[in-house]
């Protein structure tokens, strides 16, 4: 990965003190960085009755590992973005993965800078 693109998340580590959250500790990067673009996401993509593409978002760490239902890959692969069929769906690039559809979230496209945040989480893990 070239150096511009961790420019941000480094920005984002070294800005100002963050809120605290209830528990009275500061959140987490994921809390603070990734959360509230997921929540783009869940009006769809939640727990309950049958969330669409039968894709939980709403515990994004038990998606490591588990294959798409649209390519052969999986949704997110720990340490690869461009390995996890997630981050090419809100890149916009799922077709060249072989995948079908529309760009997602449908609702609220996300900036380059927001997808950048999800492809800097998953190469570094996928940090809580």
């Amino acid at each position: 990965m070239t150096r511009y693109l961790w420019a941000p998340l480094v920005a984002l580590i070294a800005c100002d003190q963050p809120e605290t959250v209830d528990s009275g500790r500061l959140p987490t990067a994921f809390e603070r960085d990734l959360a509230p673009l997921l929540n783009n996401c869940m009006g769809c993509h939640h727990s309950g009755a049958e969330p669409s593409g039968a894709l939980d978002l709403s515990d994004i760490w038990s998606l490591d590992g588990v294959e798409s239902s649209q390519v052969e890959m999986p949704l997110i692969a720990s340490g690869n973005h461009i390995d996890s069929y997630l981050w090419h769906k809100v890149a916009g690039t799922h077709s060249v993965a072989g995948g079908l559809g529309q760009r997602m979230p449908v609702n609220v496209q996300w900036s380059e800078q927001d997808v950048d945040v999800l492809a800097q989480w998953i190469d570094l893990g996928m940090p809580e």
